[in-house]
């Protein structure tokens, strides 16, 4: 199958867990982007992660392009955010940094594409490692399918990929969920 097939057919799916995360916001305020504790060089990893999980295609826009990282920051300075989450993440950089550090005695972002490939596979068998890469997973397909005004999807590029008609009556500024009160 491929990755149009993938996610066409999981669309639906994703694109309600995305709504339910989203709707989680409804009352919290943005806060401010303090990096949910996350270091720079951390931000880089999950960068290149996301991009080796989802790498552009000459026919197919990847994370660079759905602004996967941006989109995963931005949800992580709500205060909406399940605290749970940023631990997540903070933990499995942790451990891909230690586990590049032992595979090539650097960082992940020296490390050769198969040795990155080999990296994150060693964290997917560990404790904990699945769970991680489902979490950057789920933020870098949210990143697809959301509204662009929620900082991913620019333009509708993940809409257009994928042939997707986006609903109607869109939300503008003021409208956003983190927007509106109750």
């Amino acid at each position: 199958m491929d990755r149009r097939a993938f996610l066409a057919s999981t669309g639906a799916f994703l694109s309600a867990g995305a709504l339910v995360r989203l709707e989680a916001f409804a009352a919290a305020e943005p806060a401010t982007l303090s990096g949910a504790g996350i270091e720079p060089e951390g931000w880089r990893t999950l960068g290149l992660v996301q991009e080796h999980l989802f790498p552009s295609e000459a026919q197919a826009p990847g994370a660079r392009e759905v602004n996967a990282l941006s989109y995963l920051r931005f949800v992580m300075g709500w205060q909406g955010t399940d605290p749970a989450e940023p631990r997540i993440l903070r933990s499995g950089l942790d451990r891909l940094r230690e586990i590049a550090a032992q595979t090539a005695g650097g960082t992940f972002a020296a490390l050769s594409p198969s040795a990155r490939e080999r990296a994150l596979r060693t964290l997917e068998a560990e404790e904990g490692g699945t769970e991680w890469l489902l979490l950057v997973l789920d933020y870098l397909f949210e990143a697809l399918l959301a509204d662009p005004i929620y900082g991913g999807n620019p333009d509708g590029i993940g809409w257009r990929w994928l042939r997707v008609e986006p609903g109607h009556r869109r939300p503008g500024l003021g409208q956003r969920y983190f927007e509106l009160r109750a």
